[in-house]
C-alpha cells in the first residue's frame, strides 16, 4: 500500500521537473537568440509566429507528407528485416556467423556516407532517402532480436519442444512475449533514429520533404521558419512515441502478461 500512496506524487514531481526543463530550455533558446541575433537565430516567439503561416501554405503539406511516407516505409521496412534476419540468425549460428561482419559494417559507417552512395546509386529523390533508412534500421532490430532470443529460458524451449509446438506458436507463446521489453526498446530507437536519418538525406539529396524545406530555409537565411520547421520536427517525434509507441508498449505488455498465464 506504501508504494502505490507514493506513486501519485511522485509522478506529479516528474512531470513538475519535465516542465522545469522545458522552461530552462526555452529560456536558453531565447537568450541565445539574443546574443546571435534574428539572421542567425530566431526566438521562441518569432518561431511560434512563423508555425501558422508555415502550416497554412501549400508546400508545407506536400513536403510533410513525402517526409512521413518516407519515415514509415523506411522505419517499418528496415525494422522487419532486422526482425526476420534477427529471428533467423538465432536459430542458425552459421547465418549469424555470415550476417556478422555485415552487422559491423553498417553499424560502423558514418551515415553520410550512405547518403553519399545512395545518391550515386539511386540519384535524388525518395528512392534514395527510403534505401538509406532502410540499411540504417536494419543492424539495430537485428541485435536486439538476436539478443532477446538467446536471453529466452532454455527450459521453456525444451518444454515447447516436448509439446510439439509449431514453429509460429513458439514465436508467439514464447520468443514474442519475452522480447517485448528489447523489442520495444529498439522501435523507439528506430522510430526516432529514422525521423534523423530522413530529414538528414532530405537535407543532402532529395527535392522535397521537410529537410529539403530545412535547406531552402537556410539558404535563403529566413531563420523563423527552419526553426518553425525544427520544432514540428521535434513535434513529430513527440507524437510517434507518445501516441503511438508508448500505447503499443503497453498494449504489448498486457498480451506478455495475457500469454504469460
Amino acid at each position: 500500500m506504501t508504494a502505490v500512496s507514493h506513486t501519485g506524487p511522485a509522478r506529479r514531481s516528474s512531470r513538475a521537473w519535465a516542465v522545469a526543463g522545458v522552461a530552462l530550455l526555452l529560456l536558453g533558446w531565447q537568450l541565445s537568440a539574443m546574443v546571435m541575433g534574428p539572421l542567425l537565430m530566431a526566438s521562441p516567439l518569432e518561431t511560434a509566429r512563423a508555425i501558422p503561416r508555415l502550416l497554412a501554405s501549400a508546400h508545407f503539406w506536400n513536403d510533410a507528407g513525402d517526409s512521413l511516407l518516407r519515415i514509415a516505409i523506411g522505419v517499418s521496412g528496415g525494422c522487419a528485416i532486422g526482425f526476420v534476419l534477427g529471428v533467423l540468425a538465432a536459430h542458425s549460428p552459421r547465418l549469424r556467423g555470415l550476417l556478422e561482419p555485415i552487422r559491423w559494417l553498417l553499424m560502423s559507417i558514418p551515415p553520410v556516407v550512405v547518403v553519399v552512395l545512395a545518391m550515386l546509386w539511386f540519384g535524388l529523390g525518395s528512392a534514395m532517402v527510403i534505401f538509406m533508412t532502410v540499411v540504417m534500421m536494419v543492424p539495430g532490430m537485428y541485435v536486439n532480436t538476436v539478443k532477446g532470443m538467446q536471453q529466452v529460458d532454455r527450459e521453456l524451449i525444451e518444454m515447447t519442444r516436448v509439446y510439439r509446438f509449431g514453429w509460429w506458436h513458439r514465436l508467439r507463446h514464447l520468443y514474442l512475449p519475452a522480447m517485448t521489453a528489447p523489442l520495444t526498446a529498439a522501435l523507439l530507437i528506430a522510430t526516432c533514429g529514422g525521423v534523423r536519418l530522413v530529414v538528414m538525406a532530405e537535407v543532402l539529396g532529395a527535392e522535397s520533404g521537410a529537410g529539403f524545406a530545412l535547406a531552402n530555409a537556410r539558404s535563403t537565411f529566413d531563420s523563423a521558419q527552419l526553426y518553425a520547421w525544427i520544432v514540428l520536427i521535434l513535434l513529430l517525434v513527440a507524437a510517434l512515441e507518445f501516441l503511438l509507441l508508448q500505447p503499443l508498449q503497453r498494449r504489448l505488455g498486457q498480451w506478455r502478461e495475457g500469454s504469460r498465464a
